[in-house]
């Protein structure tokens, strides 16, 4: 890849990682500017998980007396009709700042809690803007501390909120340049107790968005070093991981890398990978993170085809020789996690997938792809990825 070319990066989130640091919570909501004002409150967004064992309670005692409104339950590929309904129950609550604590899920319902709770339009709604195509109005959506309890999204570093309307099953993304949360809290002791299929799924998102931010037109040297570094530690850690499940250097790593893989994600967005996995998702339940992973061995080889350098700049930063070294070494992760098994257990089989290759182009994802692909290089893309073909 050129370095002359023209590449641009930003991403404002302020990182804080480490044992225990959930604890210094009450901190960072008075250090943003959020306050302990009399008037005023804070949102706990999170899952009926989270809630159950213990956690949330804990979360509301760091604050004291300090008013917490909480949503717990936010349930994976948060619905368009689920968010608008949370917003309708805080309006005139004054909620001043937002905790999303929990998967990627959480965070994206979070990020559009703090832009819906913004807006003083009351005829506006997610569905008129997502679906109708309603303008977006410009305000500041209040300040947001991301938690993320797994390492996959990313979400915690980025600018967008995935919301799906699963009437249709169709899945849209909410953007704005400011919707990047004020800061991401990176605690490994809240990943511990993640169960091996939700560690794995995960784990393989941070791949994709990795991979997908190397082979990607918006690519630059930098996405491509945080990418490189996402990809790395996946491939090093997940299997060691599945091992040693409670080993908190490897837990640790893997927020790391599943920070880096927001970082990236958030500079260039993703590609074919993705836009062929919403349909699986809606349509099968397939975790987003086994939907999008499955094809990159794949989509590697595709678009290696195409590769002005950028892949191979990636691989060497991964510290392989070249782009067929990655591409065995991912196939050797996907044999020590058996995504094979996985596959199966969700019916993402050869008939089940190819019967929906022609909703899985959206232009806004399968156009960042290095390598332009029709409906038949996706039918052959999907053959190669579920038949393994060398």
């Amino acid at each position: 890849m050129r370095y002359d070319r023209q590449w641009s990066f930003y991403n404002p989130v302020r990182v804080r990682s480490g044992p225990g640091l959930i604890k210094e919570l009450p901190a960072f909501a008075t250090q943003a500017g959020s306050g302990r004002s009399e008037a005023g409150r804070g949102l706990i967004v999170t899952s009926p998980g989270f809630t159950a064992r213990g956690l949330t309670a804990r979360v509301r005692e760091l604050f004291g007396d300090q008013r917490l409104e909480v949503i717990d339950a936010v349930r994976p590929n948060p619905d368009i009709k689920a968010i608008e309904t949370a917003r309708a129950r805080l309006q005139g609550k004054n909620i001043q700042f937002i905790i999303g604590i929990g998967g990627g899920s959480v965070l994206d319902t979070a990020k559009s809690l703090s832009y819906l709770l913004s807006v003083d339009q009351p005829q506006f709604s997610l569905k008129k803007h997502l679906v109708d195509k309603a303008h977006l109005p410009q305000v500041n959506p209040l300040f947001m501390i991301a938690v993320p309890t797994t390492a996959g999204t990313g979400s915690e570093a980025t600018n967008f909120a995935t919301v799906w309307d699963s009437e249709n099953q169709k899945k849209y993304s909410l953007t704005g340049p400011n919707l990047f949360p004020g800061i991401a809290l990176l605690d490994p002791e809240l990943t511990l107790s993640l169960p091996e299929e939700t560690t794995v799924v995960t784990g393989l998102d941070v791949l994709s968005h990795a991979l997908e931010s190397v082979w990607n037109f918006n690519a630059g040297p930098v996405s491509i070093s945080y990418a490189a570094r996402a990809i790395d530690i996946v491939l090093d850690t997940l299997p060691a991981l599945l091992k040693d499940p409670h080993n908190l250097d490897s837990r640790s790593k893997m927020l790391t890398g599943s920070l880096c893989g927001g970082i990236c994600i958030s500079a260039t967005r993703t590609a074919l990978a993705h836009s062929i996995s919403y349909p699986i998702t809606a349509a099968l339940g397939a975790p987003h993170g086994l939907a999008c992973s499955f094809t990159l061995p794949a989509l590697l080889k595709f678009n290696a085809k195409n590769d002005d350098g950028r892949i191979k700049m990636a691989a060497a930063l991964v510290g392989c020789s070249s782009i067929d070294e990655l591409l065995s070494r991912i196939r050797e992760l996907f044999a020590a996690v058996d995504i094979n098994k996985l596959l199966a257990r969700y019916q993402v089989s050869a008939e089940n997938v190819l019967a929906l290759s022609a909703e899985m182009f959206t232009p806004e994802r399968s156009g960042n792809n290095l390598r332009p692909a029709g409906p038949e290089d996706v039918k052959a893309i999907l053959h190669n990825a579920l038949y393994n073909s060398p």
